[in-house]
Parts: structure tokens; C-alpha cells; sequence
């Protein structure tokens, strides 16, 4: 990559960065176009030669968002992890990354600073590639038989994915009616293990 192509990459992940956190701080609607370019340090009509606006912005940072969140799941193979402890670590580090990145669960809770825009772009296409890593885990559990044989995996994935996203939700609310807490992720390992243990 020459130097000049090296400073297009940067500039543009400066962009995407900028976006990420003005629309994590002000939410969709609170969140310009200029206020992105600031942050950047970049011109208006820079961020707009590379960037349709900040529908096209907030898609590119949600699907970054993402594939950052799937990533930071997968256990890496020199763990050594049967599927029981996958699945468990699994959902620790979601839980760890929305800790750390609150755009994700503000936008999987239903933030209503998101709303207009989660209208074009439904939550299902987002959480495809977490759903598929869960399933492909329990599947090797079935496979060797830590997991119930009579699971129905695609229902199963679907189900902890949701609990991932509910869990995640809880601590970006910070509710006191729904406290969150180590003992609540906890009770909501062993409650998976239970379901799905053979």
C-alpha cells in the first residue's frame, strides 16, 4: 500500500471513528454531519466524497460495530474450549464488549435515539453473523454430546442471542429495576447450561 493510499485509509477510519462516537454521545437525530467532520478534523466535502451522509455513516459504524462484537466472541483455538465453555465465554465477552462500546446495545435495546434509522435496517441482518457463531457452536456440542441431541439449534441460537442482547441492553440502561451485575451474568450462564447440557 503506498503512502498515499495508507492516508486515505486513515482519514477514513478517522471518519468512521469521529461517527461512532458522536452518535454513541448524541444519538442519531443529536448527531450532524459536521459535528462528525469536526471531530475528524476533516472538511464537510471530504467526509461527503467518501460518505453518501449520515444514514450511510451510522450504516458503515453499526456493521463495523458488529463485526467487531462477533469478533471479540470467537474463542481463539489455542483455548482449547469444549462447546460448554465456548458458549459461557462466549457470552462473557459479549457482555465485556458492550461494557466497553455502548453503541451496540443502545441500538440492539431499541434506543430511541435509533429508531428512525433502525426502520432501514433491520436488527435481523445485523445479528446474522452472532447468531450463526452460536449455532455452529451448539451444533459441535450436539456433535459431541455435551448437548442435547433433541436440541433444535437454529431456535436455540436465536434464544441466547436474544439473551446476549438483553443482557447487553442492562447494562447500557443502567436500570435499577433491572440491575446488572457479575451474579445476574452468572445465573444467566448456569440457566443456559441447563438448557442445552445433554
Amino acid at each position: 500500500m503506498s503512502i498515499r493510499q495508507q492516508g486515505r485509509e486513515q482519514r477514513l477510519q478517522r471518519i468512521v471513528d469521529a461517527a461512532r462516537g458522536c452518535f454513541a454521545e448524541q444519538g442519531f437525530a443529536g448527531t450532524t454531519v459536521e459535528a462528525i467532520a469536526a471531530r475528524a478534523s476533516v472538511s464537510n466535502g471530504l467526509l461527503y466524497k467518501h460518505f453518501q451522509g449520515k444514514e450511510h455513516l451510522f450504516q458503515v459504524v453499526v456493521t463495523d460495530i458488529v463485526r467487531d462484537w462477533v469478533r471479540a466472541l470467537v474463542p481463539a483455538e489455542s483455548e482449547g474450549l469444549g462447546p460448554t465453555q465456548k458458549l459461557e465465554a462466549m457470552f462473557r465477552r459479549s457482555v465485556a464488549f458492550c461494557r466497553t462500546n455502548p453503541l451496540l446495545p443502545a441500538v440492539l435495546s431499541g434506543d430511541k435515539r435509533f429508531e428512525l434509522v433502525r426502520i432501514g435496517s433491520p436488527d435481523r441482518g445485523r445479528v446474522h453473523a452472532h447468531r450463526q457463531l452460536v449455532a455452529s457452536v451448539l451444533a459441535d456440542g450436539i456433535a459431541k454430546g455435551e448437548f442435547r441431541a433433541d436440541l433444535e439449534v437454529d431456535v436455540t441460537a436465536d434464544l441466547i442471542q436474544h439473551i446476549h442482547a438483553e443482557y447487553a441492553s442492562r447494562a447500557y440502561r443502567n436500570d435499577p429495576e433491572f440491575p446488572y451485575d457479575d451474579a445476574l451474568v452468572d445465573a444467566a450462564v448456569r440457566f443456559i447450561h441447563a438448557a442445552v447440557r445433554a
